[in-house]
């Protein structure tokens, strides 16, 4: 892997949790860890990744079903 990507990937990364912690905030009061594990952040992700769909739509949807 190259520099660039995985630069790429890592700004992913932190984006990624960025939005997942804002949009459980935004639900529930408190942030993502409040909720789910570092392990199922790093699921999450690879979720993500593999579905190939928008970030903020599958935050969006996650948030929706794991937020109790």
């Amino acid at each position: 892997m190259t520099a660039q990507n995985t630069n790429t990937v890592d700004i992913s990364w932190t984006v990624f949790i960025e939005i997942l912690s804002d949009e459980f905030t935004a639900k529930t009061g408190v942030g993502v860890y409040a909720h789910i594990t570092p392990i199922d952040i790093d699921h999450a992700y690879q979720q993500y990744l593999f579905l190939n769909a928008p970030m903020r739509k599958f935050v969006h949807d996650y948030v929706r079903t794991h937020a109790q």
